[in-house]
């Protein structure tokens, strides 16, 4: 027992280090994002300090809590989580999903590390401290954002890339933590957190900084948060306004007009920021642009989940809005560059949330803004004992989090740092006697004491499992993405091959590993087919990796049969298999595709997939059916056109494929093939002079096209350019010196003779 000792300042230490990194923490690689590594350096510290705060609970024998309504309303949320997972059928995507910040696992993180923090910020002195390194955190995170703006190709190992990228997570992440940084700058300037004239300059410093970079991120919601927060502040100074004639009437009234002309700054930003943004170097005036469903999308996609009487009450589950999202987008969104994005969250986390888990989502997050809203007006009816400048900060930094949780799906920092501010204020209400104390005994002795303590080990151990699980699943996501890396990089398929099978090895069931695997057999099939090895251990390969693939392609499906992307993996192995004529494999790609379209009845690719089978099988007229189909759904859809193009072509219609290829390269212009393609139907209609203009153009995207360099020498032959087909004819020669075909061509218009007199 001598060691439990130490357990409670292991716990501390944990959360003042998850408190100072949170910020600015990642992993200088490119394969683990920043977000994913802050979730998973939360998840790991939360565990170390849950376990080890209740070993400290255990071993004193008792645990004070303060009698904090925010205490039971956030335990609801991770519970709410559940019972929806558990009323939807308890599916891996709900409860751990791929490290996602709106699962069951997510969430008994975030609430762990809420309850830590209450635990571990037992006096003044470490509520300062507490305060003290994470503006200590936020300052290094504003140094790093210095540094890559300073230097946009470091780009800190590749994980952050470009110049929007952020040590935050994102753009907007640093945006609100930017505010976040001002904000408490200055309201902690006069309390007990800045005595100490080093940290009363630092603050200087830090909110010097953080409104340049407000500045430039030019977030409105932000604005709009921190002209409340001055507002609030204000309205708060302004009721401890000492009367006149009192000594320190005239400081606390320049606070107060302080407060309001910031009030007034901030909205005239909210409106004007951008005139004041252009004015900075060009270099300077970053944009990131953010798509994400509308208040409007939203609650579309809420109405059509609680059209469904079971879904009223428990939602569709959590970390499913992407899955309903893919059910009832609205058709518009096809018209967009955005149809085939996957919306993992709604306009806000917290919206999202209550779609995904309905009637008791709504509850708990209800619960727990009633509960900030109990603390307001306690601070300002003057109920709490203790209120101070403090208090006022962080009710202030824990409204804003929460607000923001609201208009905005931030990333993980957000998260954790919104369940800290939580921690924070309900700290300090106890310190302050502003609420009351709950005194619990735990202990191995008497009924009640054991029943107590053995909830309390439970608790640590789902909490302990809970980071654990988070982290594996983290990490081997990290493991697909080196992978897709390095096929992207260096066509490297045995080190992607590895680099997966390690993702494997650290989380089996990854379906989005499993799907990674899949695209990785499809090329190394195609390898080994193209290779010419016809020995005995070459076919054993190929048929060893023709069945590997498969089976990751159905375990991925096992997995998570709800993810239509999953179904589309499969059909796209089933199709290419069906293109070398292995028997029962177009059937089984239809299945998929109709697999795949009850998931996504608004995307297209399914029915385009269902064409291209058609066309397989030769029959044309199921393939134009399914075109159309696919048409209906996106009518910009390029490769749709052009198939339909060739469709119509083969049946004569010449005018309507010209039609159709053409619509095609309106759609890609820049697609070299697309005009080839019309070159084709233009020069089956003798139409020479307009289809010399789409090969050019075609030859121009990409000079060493052998194909539509050859059909470009044929059409100036057509036209009478002698001379041009022969230079043209003659890059094709040097391009396919083995061609035999287009040097007796060659040689034909040499001698003068007609190229075409022997069909050719």
């Amino acid at each position: 027992m001598q060691y439990l000792g130490y357990a409670e300042k292991v716990s501390w230490y944990s959360f003042l280090a998850l408190l100072t990194l949170a910020p600015f923490f990642f992993v200088p690689v490119a394969s683990l994002t920043v977000p994913a590594a802050k979730m998973a350096l939360a998840a790991i510290l939360t565990a170390v300090a849950a376990v080890t705060a209740v070993l400290s609970i255990l071993s004193r024998g008792s645990l004070r809590l303060p009698r904090h309504l925010l205490l039971p309303a956030a335990a609801l949320l991770p519970l709410a989580y559940f019972v929806s997972a558990l009323s939807t059928g308890l599916s891996r995507e709900s409860i751990l999903g791929s490290g996602e910040q709106d699962t069951v696992v997510a969430m008994i993180i975030f609430v762990a590390l809420f309850f830590v923090g209450v635990v571990v910020l037992i006096s003044d002195e470490r509520l300062l401290a507490g305060l003290k390194a994470f503006l200590l955190g936020l300052g290094a995170m504003l140094l790093l954002q210095i540094v890559h703006l300073a230097a946009p190709s470091f780009t800190f190992g590749g994980a952050i890339i470009g110049v929007a990228g952020s040590a935050a997570g994102s753009w907007h992440d640093l945006a609100i933590l930017a505010g976040l940084s001002l904000f408490l700058s200055l309201a902690l300037k006069p309390t007990r957190v800045a005595e100490n004239p080093r940290v009363r300059y630092g603050l200087y410093a830090l909110a010097a900084v953080s409104a340049i970079f407000l500045i430039l991120t030019n977030a409105s919601d932000v604005w709009l948060g921190l002209t409340l927060l001055s507002i609030l502040y204000a309205i708060y100074a302004w009721r401890y306004v000492p009367p006149q004639g009192d000594p320190g009437n005239p400081g606390a009234v320049r606070g107060v007009l302080f407060w309001i002309v910031l009030a007034i700054l901030f909205a005239g930003l909210f409106w004007g920021g951008s005139v004041i943004q252009s004015r900075f170097p060009q270099q300077l005036q970053v944009t990131q642009l953010e798509v994400r469903p509308s208040w409007q999308g939203t609650l579309a996609i809420g109405r059509q989940v609680f059209s469904e009487a079971s879904s009223i009450f428990f939602g569709s589950g959590p970390n499913t809005f992407t899955q309903q999202w893919g059910l009832y987008k609205p058709l518009s969104v096809n018209e967009t560059q955005f149809w085939n994005t996957d919306f993992y969250f709604g306009v806000g986390f917290i919206p999202t949330s209550i779609v995904s888990l309905g009637a008791i989502g709504l509850v708990a997050w209800l619960i727990v803004l009633f509960a900030l809203l109990a603390a307001l007006r306690r601070t300002f009816t003057g109920e709490a004992q203790g209120i101070g400048r403090l208090r006022i900060a962080l009710l202030s930094g824990a409204v804003y989090l929460t607000v923001l949780q609201i208009l905005y799906a931030p990333g993980s920092a957000i998260a954790i740092l919104t369940f800290v501010f939580y921690a924070f204020l309900v700290a300090d209400e106890y310190l302050t006697k502003s609420v009351r104390e709950i005194n619990v005994a735990f202990s191995w002795i008497g009924a009640r004491a054991r029943i107590f303590s053995g909830a309390l080990s439970v608790l640590a151990l789902v909490v302990l499992l809970s980071g654990a699980q988070s982290a594996r699943v983290l990490f081997s996501d990290a493991f697909v993405n080196r992978a897709i890396i390095i096929n992207a990089s260096r066509q490297d398929l045995p080190a992607a091959s590895r680099a997966i099978s390690m993702a494997l090895l650290v989380d089996s069931k990854n379906d989005r590993a499993h799907r990674a695997a899949v695209e990785l057999g499809i090329l190394e099939l195609a390898r080994l087919a193209n290779s010419g090895d016809q020995s005995d251990a070459a076919r054993a390969q190929l048929q060893q990796t023709l069945s590997d693939t498969i089976r990751h392609g159905l375990a991925a499906i096992t997995i998570e049969d709800r993810n239509y992307q999953n179904w589309l993996s499969l059909a796209y192995l089933y199709r290419e298999l069906a293109g070398v004529g292995v028997e029962g494999a177009a059937q089984n790609a239809r299945d998929a595709y109709g697999k795949a379209l009850e998931d996504n009845p608004t995307n297209p690719l399914p029915y385009l997939g269902l064409a291209q089978l058609d066309l397989l099988a030769g029959s044309d007229a199921a393939g134009k059916e399914n075109l159309a189909k696919a048409l209906e759904l996106k009518p910009d859809l390029a490769i749709a056109h052009y198939l339909l193009s060739q469709i119509e072509a083969r049946a004569g219609n010449l005018q309507a494929a010209a039609d159709a290829a053409a619509k095609a390269v309106q759609i890609l212009p820049e697609d070299p093939l697309g005009w080839y393609n019309v070159a084709t139907v233009l020069y089956a209609q003798a139409n020479y002079p307009a289809a010399a203009a789409a090969l050019e153009r075609a030859v121009g995207l990409q000079n060493d096209y052998a194909n539509a360099l050859f059909l470009l020498g044929l059409t100036y032959y057509r036209l009478g350019r002698t001379d041009d087909a022969l230079t043209v004819l003659r890059a094709v020669v040097a391009l396919n010196p083995e061609n035999a075909d287009v040097r007796g061509i060659v040689a034909a218009i040499e001698a003068g003779e007609d190229p075409f007199a022997k069909g050719r």
